[in-house]
């Protein structure tokens, strides 16, 4: 018991550059019952990922609204009753296994740290594609803890949507076109919408999602822990954006390893590690200097000026020579920081290189709080 080796991983960013929810906004265009052929969807979710960055990040905002059980994440549970009604569970799986989004790297590094590693995923991700991506990188369905979407169970209780379309997409959706996108203009509409009208077939079925996100993650962690007998003071915990940053400040704060992997301001904010890198393999000196991270991280950061251009200069000294030559083969040098004690100047730049990152990694969705 006490050599076993515990990681917990979000899904979506540091293994799959796919936003699966996000996707699926992105496909309401294609279903005619809704009538939504001349929008952009995309940029419909975008506005309701924008709305829940709000809903957290602004002071007082849940207890106005009275909603204190509110977590980062639960966008994907104001988005599902579209999809509940558009979809069934089986084009949701089908969807998910033609695009399991895996990073460069990810089949070879998750390979890898099964050997000695004991890998749990914890992500905001609906069932049909968490359970997809982590059956192809050889992850037991019981170590994935995610959104449960019960499509045809919730189906059910979904009759009715056109009202609901007729004021959150026409009218709502609009308003924010016609603005320039300004979230602002609409943001008392969203509260309204949500949370301060009458109440419909929608919003009881919304109220069935529980999201896995902000302090359901952080619940996740603290079962895998009790379940392992491994202390979250000893786990490495890796995630990247909003619905992380529960998770990360609890393992940072026990004394733990809070990865931020190609993360935002929100994950970097609670982490006490970043890893910005475009290949998961990136990350895998570190699992290999467990548990002298840090100390590995700091002749890392010594050092890294001599070679962040060049895989050819990485010292011997620093990383085997297969792992070496396997960053030289696909030209790329990870960046590992310790985040205690860096200065705001440091920290600004940190996050730049993360979002940037981010952004090439994972496209349109890298923009996604």
């Amino acid at each position: 018991m006490e050599n076993k080796k515990v990681c917990l991983w979000d899904l979506e960013g540091p293994i799959s550059a796919l936003d699966f929810a996000a996707e699926l906004g992105r496909l309401l265009k294609d279903k005619p019952k809704l009538g939504l052929e001349s929008y952009d969807m995309g940029e419909f979710f975008v506005m309701i990922s924008n709305y829940d960055d709000y809903l957290i990040d602004v002071p007082g905002v849940k207890e106005k609204l009275r909603i204190p059980e509110y977590q980062p994440g639960d966008t994907l549970r104001l988005m599902a009753p579209l999809y509940i009604f558009s979809f069934n569970d089986s084009e949701l799986k089908t969807i998910a296994k033609q695009n399991l989004g895996l990073l460069p790297g990810a089949v070879e590094c998750m390979k890898e740290l099964h050997n000695d590693w004991e890998v749990f995923v914890i992500s905001t991700s609906y069932t049909q594609f968490a359970y997809s991506v982590t059956e192809a990188i050889g992850i037991e369905t019981d170590h994935v803890y995610c959104t449960d979407l019960n499509i045809e169970k919730l189906k059910i209780d979904l009759s009715k949507i056109e009202e609901t379309v007729e004021i959150l997409i026409f009218l709502i959706f609009q308003k924010y076109l016609d603005n320039n996108k300004n979230l602002d203009l609409i943001i008392d509409d969203l509260n309204r919408f949500f949370w301060l009208g009458e109440k419909s077939e929608y919003h009881r079925v919304m109220n069935e999602v529980k999201v896995r996100g902000g302090k359901r993650k952080e619940l996740a962690a603290e079962a895998i822990a009790k379940r392992t007998g491994v202390p979250l003071s000893k786990v490495i915990a890796v995630g990247d954006s909003i619905t992380d940053i529960n998770m990360l400040s609890r393992v940072n704060t026990e004394g733990g390893f809070a990865i931020s992997f190609n993360g935002n301001r929100f994950s970097l904010k609670e982490a006490n590690i970043s890893v910005t890198t475009k290949n998961q393999m990136g990350i895998l000196p570190l699992f290999r200097n467990y548990p002298d991270i840090f100390s590995f991280i700091e002749k890392w950061e010594n050092n890294f000026s001599t070679f962040e251009n060049n895989p050819n200069h990485i010292p011997n000294s620093l990383i085997s020579r297969e792992l070496r030559e396997y960053f030289i083969k696909h030209d790329f040098v990870p960046e590992f920081y310790i985040l205690k004690n860096k200065t705001k100047s440091q920290m600004d730049e940190i996050t730049t290189r993360q979002v940037k990152m981010r952004k090439f990694v994972r496209g349109w969705a890298g923009n996604l709080g």
